[in-house]
């Protein structure tokens, strides 16, 4: 059974959040590390900006696993209902992928979190 509402794909990225990107923030940081020895006004910079990426990439990274956690438990449910039951389903596929939907979102904010980070 498929429903054509859902995508084939999660959609690409978009650029600005590409170049903004935590992980290539940190990669430049720590690049300019080693220019900066002996500045301790560079090296105080420096390491605000490395806590600052540090904090970004945490709270992306536990949203991210939150939304993620949060589809595989409703996936988890819905499969718990459909293979204990006693009777033959009696519901439309209307009423299937409104089930599905709330799932959908989560794996998606998830994967768009997890993504933004790369």
């Amino acid at each position: 059974m498929t429903f054509p509402t859902f995508p084939s794909c999660i959609p690409p990225p978009d650029p600005e959040e590409t170049a903004a990107a935590p992980l290539e923030q940190l990669r430049l940081c720590l690049q300019a590390l080693p220019a900066a020895t002996g500045n301790l006004l560079e090296l105080g910079a420096l390491s605000r900006q490395l806590s600052r990426c540090h904090a970004e990439l945490d709270a992306a990274l536990l949203r991210g696993a939150i939304d993620l956690r949060a589809a595989h438990l409703g996936l988890q449910a819905l499969l718990t209902l459909l293979q204990r039951r006693d009777e033959p389903l009696l519901f439309s596929s209307e009423e299937a992928q409104a089930l599905l939907e709330p799932v959908q979102q989560r794996l998606k904010q998830g994967l768009s979190q997890v993504h933004r980070l790369f």
